[in-house]
């Protein structure tokens, strides 16, 4: 059976060369690039992060709906968790959106988003305070 050639992996993404080695080595059915595979895995491991917060998640109030922004993150998040507070307080509502009452009128809301992906969480600051009118 005839070898594949070498990848040419000049001007690749290091994605992209990771790529092309694991091909050839399948359609090889060896271990030829093996060690450049493991470079370049250990690369891309490198390049993940736990989630990093770069803009604060924003709040507001459209109606009666509260609505809270994610905010931007790097480290590709793969979840978000809302976590809703009352004068800055937590009160249990951990949705993205929340219905709020005429008993609500008056209260400063504001939320706190957590991003998680496969190497850790991480909680963004405290969004603004929209103070709930109905």
């Amino acid at each position: 059976m005839a070898q594949t050639p070498a990848p040419k992996t000049a001007g690749l993404s290091v994605l992209q060369e990771l790529l092309l080695l694991l091909a050839a080595d399948y359609l090889n059915n060896d271990r030829t690039h093996a060690r450049d595979i493991a470079r370049l895995v250990a690369d891309v491991l490198g390049e993940i992060e736990a989630p990093v917060n770069r803009d604060v998640p924003y709040a507001s109030q459209t109606g009666a709906v509260l609505d809270c922004t994610m905010g931007n993150w790097d480290g590709e998040p793969e979840t978000y968790a809302y976590e809703w507070h009352v004068n800055g307080v937590a009160n249990g509502v951990t949705t993205q959106k929340h219905t709020v009452t005429e008993a609500n009128a008056g209260e400063g809301w504001a939320c706190v988003v957590t991003a998680t992906n496969a190497l850790g969480s991480t909680k963004a600051p405290m969004s603004n305070t929209v103070v709930v009118s109905v």
